[in-house]
C-alpha cells in the first residue's frame, strides 16, 4: 500500500456508497444502450485495480457518466464545486458522490482525499484540463501529475468521442453514437534529479493531455480547432435619446477594453453567472439588443460583488491572474461609464469584437455576435 502505513486514519474511506453506486452502474448499463449507441474500444487495457488515476477529455456531461458506468471499478471522481451545478447535474452528483474541488487555488483538502483513495488502492478519475469552458485549448492542470507522483499511481488515459450534443440528441430520440477509447496505462510520475519539480509536473500533465488527444478520432480532435492571432476590441459610443453622438469624459474611458471584450466573448463563462449563479447578467450576453443602462449597471455590479465576496478565483482559474484582473478592472470601468451615462440621460452602445485568423481559410474573421453556450449537454 503506497505512501501510508496500514491502519492510519484516512480523510475518506474507500470504497464507499457501495449500494447506490452499484445501482447507478446497473441502471446505466441497462438504460444507456437504449438511448445511445455505445462503443468501448480497448477494453483489454483496463488494469485489474488501483492505485490508478483515470484521466479523460471533458467536453460535455456524458464523459463523467460513461466513466461511472463502464469502467470495471468503483471510481472516485474529483469534481468542481466552486460554482453551483445545474439541478440535473447536482442531483446525479448527490446520488453517486464525488470529491469536491474548489478550483482556482491549490485545494489541498480535496487532493488529500483523492490521495487517500489511491493509498487504499482505489481508482480516482480526474479531467486534467479542469473544465469545459474552452475544451481542447486549455492548459493542463498539474493536479494529475501531483497525485500520480505522491501515490506512485499509474495513469490510464481515456478519450471520448461524440459526447458534445449527445445528451440533447438522445432526449430527441436520435440515439447518437458514443465512443470510449481506452488507452495504454502510463507509468506513475517520478521526479527526475535534473529538473525543477514544478516544471516536471507541468510537463507530465501536458503529456497526459496529449496522450488523451491522440486517442481521439481525427474529426473529434479538430472539432474545435485553435484559432490564430486571436485579439479583442470594444467599440463604445454614447448617444442622446434622439440618436445623436455624444462624448463622455476622458476619465471614464475603459482602459481595459480588450480584456472586457474577451470576457464578453466567452459565453461558457458568462453562462456561469447567468445560469449557475442566477445573477442578473443576461444583458451582458445580449449586447446586440442594446439593453438599458440600469440592467448593464446591475449586471456588472453583481459580477463584481460576487468576485469580491464569494469567489475571487472564478476568473483567475480560467484566464490566469493578469487577464482576470484586467477583466475585473474592465467591469469596474464599464460600471462607472454606465452609471454616468444613465445619470446624463444618454444611451450606451457596446460592441465587443473578436478578431482571429480562420485555420480553415486563412482569412481574418471579425466576430461581433457573442453566441451562447450549450456544450455541457
Amino acid at each position: 500500500m503506497p505512501d501510508q502505513e496500514i491502519g492510519q486514519n484516512y480523510t475518506i474511506n474507500h470504497p464507499r456508497r457501495r449500494l447506490s453506486r452499484a445501482l447507478v452502474r446497473f441502471l446505466g448499463r441497462v438504460i444507456l444502450p437504449l438511448a445511445f449507441r455505445v462503443k468501448i474500444a480497448g477494453r483489454d487495457n483496463f488494469p485489474q485495480g488501483g492505485p490508478l488515476l483515470v484521466v479523460a477529455n471533458h467536453r460535455a456531461v456524458m464523459e463523467a457518466v460513461l466513466l461511472a458506468v463502464y469502467t470495471p471499478w468503483q471510481i472516485e471522481a474529483l469534481g468542481a464545486s466552486d460554482v453551483p451545478h445545474e439541478d440535473f447535474v447536482q442531483l446525479a452528483l448527490d446520488i453517486y458522490g464525488y470529491i469536491p474541488v474548489n478550483r482556482g487555488h491549490f485545494d489541498r483538502q480535496a487532493l488529500e482525499k483523492a490521495l487517500d483513495v489511491l493509498r487504499q488502492d482505489g481508482v480516482v478519475t480526474i479531467f486534467p484540463e479542469g473544465g469545459i469552458w474552452n475544451a481542447g485549448r486549455m492548459r493542463a492542470q498539474t493536479g494529475v501529475a501531483w497525485l500520480s507522483y505522491r501515490a506512485n499511481a499509474p495513469v490510464l488515459p481515456i478519450g471520448f468521442a461524440g459526447t458534445v450534443g449527445a445528451l440533447r440528441n438522445a432526449l430527441q430520440l436520435k440515439r447518437p453514437p458514443l465512443t470510449m477509447h481506452v488507452g495504454q496505462v502510463r507509468p506513475a510520475a517520478r521526479l527526475p534529479d535534473n529538473k525543477p519539480r514544478k516544471t516536471y509536473l507541468q510537463e507530465y500533465a501536458a503529456r497526459t493531455v496529449e496522450t488523451i488527444e491522440a486517442l481521439l478520432p481525427a474529426d473529434d480532435r479538430v472539432e474545435h480547432p485553435a484559432v490564430q492571432d486571436e485579439r479583442f476590441e470594444l467599440q463604445i459610443s454614447t448617444q442622446t435619446a434622439d440618436g445623436k453622438e455624444a462624448s463622455y469624459p476622458d476619465d471614464l474611458t475603459i482602459q481595459h477594453a480588450a480584456a472586457l471584450a474577451e470576457l464578453l466573448h466567452r459565453p461558457p463563462v458568462l453562462k456561469i453567472f447567468t445560469s449557475n449563479l442566477n445573477l442578473p447578467t443576461r444583458p451582458l450576453e445580449q449586447l446586440d439588443q442594446e439593453p438599458d443602462l440600469e440592467s448593464i449597471v446591475e449586471a456588472a455590479q453583481s459580477i463584481l460583488e460576487y468576485l469580491q465576496k464569494d469567489n475571487p478565483y472564478l476568473l483567475t482559474y480560467r484566464f490566469g491572474a493578469s487577464r482576470a484582473e484586467a477583466m475585473r478592472l474592465g467591469l469596474e470601468e464599464l460600471l462607472n461609464l454606465a452609471r454616468w451615462a444613465s445619470k446624463e440621460g444618454l444611451r450606451l452602445r457596446l460592441i465587443p469584437i473578436r478578431r482571429y485568423i480562420s485555420p480553415e481559410s486563412g482569412e481574418e474573421i471579425a466576430q461581433t455576435r457573442q453566441g451562447s453556450f450549450q456544450g455541457w449537454m
